[in-house]
């Protein structure tokens, strides 16, 4: 079954309306298993938009995040057992 099946069409239509309700402008992307895309917006400029501040925006929270961290270690005796 694919995302854009007209099964799916009530499910979104439910997405849509809750998120009209509460914002006047809004975007939305879903990916099934299978890597299919699907996603809708208040109209093209808002969707183009909002995609842009949302990538500006992830991009400089990765930008922020502390990538140092600790590997846990086994024993030698666990760690020859995968050589």
């Amino acid at each position: 079954m694919s995302i854009i099946d007209e099964e799916n069409d009530q499910t979104f239509d439910k997405v849509r309306g809750i998120l009209g309700e509460h914002f006047p402008n809004f975007l939305f992307a879903v990916m099934d298993d299978d890597g299919m895309l699907f996603y809708d917006y208040t109209n093209l400029p808002i969707g183009k938009m909002l995609i842009r501040e949302m990538s500006s925006e992830m991009k400089d929270g990765f930008d922020d995040m502390d990538y140092d961290f600790e590997w846990e270690t086994t024993d030698d005796e666990e760690t020859d057992e995968w050589n």
